[in-house]
This record gives C-alpha cells, sequence and structure tokens, in this order.
C-alpha cells in the first residue's frame, strides 16, 4: 500500500505539501497540485483520515446537532441550514457529522463527539448544554439565541420578537383581534422572543393581548409537528373565538388545513393562516397557499459555520449575528 512518503518522493514534493494538497490546510499552486494529484492516482494512495488527524491535532469535522421530529425526515428549513453549513465547511476542509438524536436532558449522558467544532440549533432557555461545550473547550455556535443573553457566546439567528411583531401588527390590521398562537416548545428561547413580539404588536395598537391564546409544542402530547396543528384545532376551535392561527411552522400549518377542512372552516374566509417559516414548494403547493415567513436557512447556516471556522482558528472570536427575515403574503390571509 503508498504512503504519502512514496507520493512525496515520486512528485518530488515535501511529505507536508502532499498533506497540504488532500487537507487544503494552505494553499498550493495548481500545477503542484495536479502533480501530486497525478502521483497519488498512480499510486493507489488515499490519505488516512485518522493518521491525518493525530499528525495536525484536529479531526476537520465539525458537529452539528440538529434533532428532528418524531417522524423521522428534516424539514424544508432544516435541509437548507444543513447546505449552508455544508457549503461554508467544506470550502476549508471540513467534514460535517450530524447528530440528529434527541438530546439527554440528564447532563450525565451528555458525550463528546470526535469534532474540533459544534454547530448546535434550538438552544433553549438556562441550555446547560452550553456550559458544558465551554468546560470541554469546544468551540461552539449557536443557532438561536442564547439564555441568558451573554456577550461571550457566539451565534446567529433571526430576529425573532421582530417577525413576531411584524406578524402581529399585520394580522391586527387585516382586522384579526383573536388570535391562536401554536408556538414552538416553550423552553426554547425563540418561543419566548415570539411572544414578546406579539405582545409589542397588541400594546403597540392599544388591544388587549388576552386576545391572544398561546399553546405550545409538546413532544410527550403531538408525535409529529402536523399533528399538533390537527389536534390544537381540534381541540380549540369551541373553545375559543378565534379569527387567525399564527403556526410554528409550514407542517403545523399542514396539520391546522387538515383539520379547518374536516371542520368545514374555509380558509381564507373563515380563518387567516401564518405560518412563521418558509418550505417555498410546500407553501405555493397548498390550497390555498400559505402565508409564511422566510427565514433564509441557508445563510444562518453558511454564516454559523463561517464563525466557526473562525473560532476554531482562533478561541477568542465573538460573533452575533442576526439575519433577516421577510414576511411572504400569500392567499391564506384576507382581511375582515
Amino acid at each position: 500500500m503508498a504512503t504519502i512518503d512514496d507520493v512525496a518522493k515520486l512528485a518530488g514534493v515535501s511529505k507536508g505539501t502532499v498533506s497540504s494538497v488532500f487537507s487544503k490546510k494552505r494553499p498550493i499552486s495548481q500545477p503542484v497540485t495536479d502533480r501530486v494529484l497525478s502521483v497519488a492516482k498512480e499510486l493507489g494512495y488515499f490519505p488516512n483520515h485518522i493518521a491525518r488527524s493525530l499528525a495536525i491535532k484536529k479531526t476537520m469535522i465539525v458537529g452539528l446537532k440538529m434533532p428532528i421530529s418524531k417522524e423521522g425526515s428534516t424539514t424544508q428549513f432544516e435541509i437548507q441550514m444543513l447546505n449552508g453549513v455544508i457549503k461554508e465547511c467544506t470550502k476549508h476542509g471540513y467534514r460535517i457529522l450530524l447528530d440528529t438524536l434527541p438530546e439527554h436532558e440528564d447532563l450525565t449522558q451528555f458525550s463528546s463527539d470526535p469534532v474540533d467544532g459544534v454547530i448546535m440549533l434550538n438552544p433553549r432557555k438556562h441550555d446547560q448544554r452550553i456550559e458544558r461545550f465551554e468546560q470541554m473547550r469546544i468551540p461552539l455556535v449557536l443557532v438561536g439565541r442564547p439564555d441568558p443573553l451573554e456577550s461571550s457566546i457566539s451565534y446567529v439567528d433571526n430576529d425573532n420578537e421582530q417577525l413576531a411583531y411584524e406578524v402581529g401588527s399585520y394580522l391586527l390590521k387585516q382586522g384579526h383581534r383573536s388570535i391562536l398562537f401554536l408556538n414552538a416548545s416553550a423552553n426554547m428561547t425563540v418561543s419566548v422572543d415570539r411572544v414578546n413580539g406579539l405582545k409589542k404588536a397588541y400594546e403597540e395598537q392599544g388591544i388587549p393581548y388576552d386576545n391572544v391564546h398561546v399553546m405550545n409544542f409538546d413532544r410527550q402530547q403531538h408525535a409529529t409537528p402536523m399533528d399538533y396543528g390537527y389536534m390544537s384545532i381540534l381541540q380549540m376551535h369551541e373553545q375559543i373565538p378565534f379569527a387567525a392561527v399564527v403556526s410554528d411552522t409550514d407542517r403545523v400549518a399542514l396539520g391546522i388545513l387538515r383539520a379547518t377542512r374536516e371542520l368545514g372552516i374555509d380558509v381564507p374566509k373563515d380563518l387567516s393562516i401564518v405560518a412563521l417559516s418558509n418550505d417555498v414548494r410546500l407553501a405555493e403547493e397548498m390550497s390555498p397557499k400559505l402565508t409564511s415567513v422566510e427565514l433564509s436557512a441557508e445563510t444562518l447556516g453558511a454564516e454559523a459555520g463561517r464563525i466557526l471556522i473562525q473560532k476554531m482558528k482562533d478561541p477568542s472570536t465573538v460573533e452575533q449575528l442576526i439575519v433577516d427575515a421577510q414576511l411572504i403574503v400569500r392567499e391564506s390571509t384576507r382581511s375582515l
């Protein structure tokens, strides 16, 4: 079996140059790169990832903690965000280790993956995992606001308070005062920000916030986001009056639409629906087409990757970045 020494000798370069051609750790001229790759192909040489990691004291792997729903499929938001992470990290020679398993609440079950840094989605209120990564000296970037908000923690996020304010203001101007809000899990920071934004919209227009009924996704009660939307409408449609529903995601909105069809509720004539995420293909294929919020998931992923790459080079790096979100009005809302 050919070794790195064999390739270096035949190509007339150092072992470090051969290593850099494959790791992209430092720039190598195109002629030298082509010569090294040609010799490697001729000799049948392939770099040993474990050996290289030991030599450079890096795994060249980024961990992406992105737990998925019980139904076992990824959302368009997650796919787009993953694409952003991959595009940014592979430019610097990093592989992605995707961890989709649910996180243990018991930190005695917390383990370290063979990674140089971690991108973690959906931080919770007072999330102990953040402190644990700091104790383990593993560079960390969050997708989502940490709680409490500390200047030492790097993260990327949308301004979820502002976007909830804009959605609330839009619905109120359309004449919808009574709103059913199917929010994310109660322990997620995004849930808190959304409620604060919605409250601000009501206060600004002098309308009592008790016109809003907030529910939260619960993994113990709801098998899937669609089940959450479906069961919530069946449960609440006779208990409280509401003219509009704001849903956590477009998949929750799918469940809402299923329930409205069964109940004979016309959307948007009898009920307006807004989703706080935007799967363009899904939104356009729904009937009616879904009014939703574009979160720029790929940009969130790419920026998280960029910050983490810099943080792995310089651990003192801290960056907190807000990515713009946009309300896209389609057919599922109308004025009263």
